[in-house]
């Protein structure tokens, strides 16, 4: 065991479990490596908001990587002050938001527990961060926040303490390592062009997934004055076929 891996083990539990699981990983690196005993008993619970990032990042990574890739390209744009491919991509920056906040809402569900308002807000402000920062999307994508992230408007997100392991620890994401350059031909160009297709695909399902999410609390909603109609009706036809029978009398 390394410090790596027992942050991913640690912050890939529920809340109502990290101590014990902290505790049990201390032991086991206590008798090996007691530096590490002591780096693991330093790691602080999360938040619940930062929890169900953390589950997010490891359930539904595609919702985390549609939203890092989407930021990547929006500031791009505004590094190129390309007005035009920012205004268009307002839409996608909203979905992309809400598709981050209803991830987090059925991870919530999965578990048994539920996603506040506040609790919106923050995995809300945390999917700004991201759009507006490159290392914000790091911190995310590695599922070991400590607590949501947010954004000023102006300069870096502040990560010292948002993050289980400095990013500067972490391995380096699939899309951080830089790529080898390679002439374009003719496979390079299909290539290219798979990769679009598949992030359109990508983000034509987060739209798809947040839409069933919606529809889920509404058939939810429904089922509920449906029962509700239904206890009415039940307790009015007892009523009246008690005054019924009273009038027989």
């Amino acid at each position: 065991m390394d410090l790596t891996a027992a942050v991913d083990e640690l912050y890939g539990v529920a809340p109502a479990d990290f101590v014990a699981t902290r505790t049990r990983l201390v032991q086991t690196a206590k008798g090996d490596d007691p530096d590490l005993a002591a780096q693991v008993k330093a790691l602080r619970k999360p938040t619940q908001s930062a929890w169900l990032l953390n589950r997010v990042a490891r359930d539904e990574p595609q919702v985390v990587a549609d939203l890092t890739a989407l930021g990547e390209r929006m500031r791009t744009a505004q590094s190129r002050g390309d007005g035009a491919a920012l205004a268009a991509a307002r839409p996608e920056r909203r979905a992309a938001i809400d598709a981050l906040v209803a991830a987090a809402g059925r991870c919530a569900e999965a578990a048994g527990a539920r996603l506040s308002p506040t609790g919106a807000d923050e995995v809300e402000a945390t999917a700004v961060a991201v759009l507006a920062d490159e290392q914000s999307g790091r911190a995310l994508r590695s599922g070991s926040l400590l607590r949501p992230l947010s954004y000023a408007g102006f300069g870096e997100v502040e990560l010292d303490d948002a993050v289980a392991t400095p990013l500067r620890l972490l391995p380096p994401l699939p899309d951080d390592a830089p790529e080898e350059p390679t002439a374009p031909d003719e496979t390079e160009r299909a290539l290219t062009q798979a990769h679009d297709d598949l992030r359109d695909a990508e983000r034509e399902l987060s739209a798809a997934r947040l839409e069933e999410s919606r529809l889920r609390s509404e058939l939810v909603a429904a089922r509920d004055r449906t029962a509700t109609a239904e206890a009415r009706v039940t307790s009015v036809t007892h009523i009246i076929t008690d005054l019924e029978t009273r009038r027989a009398r």
